[in-house]
């Protein structure tokens, strides 16, 4: 019999996690879906489609197999308060996407459930998704390996110890963020030279993906792969000198760190 999966939140990540479960030679059906999310309207998409739209988290915990908790960080004590008091919710498989909230604080809470934690990214939205997994000590193998399923469809999966969680959120689930930031950094300065046309963006875009491949595919390091396009006293040695001089190799370490310490602040930890 097919697991009932609820999502209680369906924002753009839970979004992500259902479009690639669901897609065409998927392995669940919008019928095996239970969404609860407080903008109705974020789900309605879903009712047309078969998938059960419920009136409260509670009616989502009561008719779901796992739950998939997809609401901000801020908003778990209220979440956790209300699905402590559902009856049989330490049978159910709890799967948690929020950053910094920590197995234990949720098995705590929800009387000793089997929980997964979660990190995926942004990229899940068209298939290219990284989402970093660990497997608490209560969670029965077969239940852990339909989760990676789910989060497979939408991309790669990563398992680590959760006590490298907190670390890893700066390196595969808020980096596409300085990705994005470096894309806008390259169309501004086109800009500020003057070069303006709708194809920017798409030629930059384009290169940020073809040097990820190259430098994923093509046996170097990244030092290798900069060695390569940089020539002595040459047009890109003069843009690699500024960039050393302003320190964006200190910069990004720094927002890194600011990152880690950030989700140790919500894991109760500084």
């Amino acid at each position: 019999m097919a697991r009932k999966i609820g999502f209680i939140g369906v924002g753009n990540m839970a979004t992500a996690i259902i479009g690639g479960m669901t897609a065409d030679g998927g392995s669940v059906s919008c019928k095996d879906l239970i969404l609860f999310d407080r903008l109705t309207e974020k789900c309605r998409r879903y009712a047309t489609e078969g998938a059960m739209i419920a009136s409260s988290e509670t009616e989502v915990a009561l008719a779901a197999d796992v739950i998939v908790l997809a609401v901000k960080p801020q908003n778990f004590p209220e979440l956790l308060d209300t699905l402590s008091a559902v009856e049989g919710i330490q049978e159910k498989i709890i799967v948690t996407i929020a950053a910094g909230i920590t197995v234990n604080t949720i098995r705590t809470a929800l009387h000793g459930a089997p929980v997964v934690r979660v990190l995926p990214n942004t990229p899940m939205l068209i298939g290219m998704g990284v989402s970093v997994i660990c497997r608490s000590d209560l969670v029965a193998k077969e239940d852990f390996d339909f989760v990676v399923s789910m989060f497979e469809a939408s991309g790669c999966v990563m398992l680590i110890d959760e006590s490298e969680m907190n670390r890893i959120i700066s390196v595969t689930s808020s980096s596409p963020a300085y990705v994005f930031a470096f894309i806008k950094a390259i169309c501004d300065g086109a800009a500020a030279q003057g070069l303006t046309g709708d194809d920017i963006l798409p030629a930059v875009c384009d290169m940020v993906v073809g040097s990820a491949l190259l430098l994923k595919q093509g046996g170097l390091t990244p030092e290798e792969q900069i060695s390569v396009v940089t020539s002595k006293g040459g047009t890109t040695e003069r843009a690699m000198a500024v960039l050393k001089e302003r320190d964006l190799y200190g910069m990004v370490e720094e927002a890194m760190k600011a990152c880690t310490r950030r989700a140790d602040e919500l894991s109760g930890n500084s």
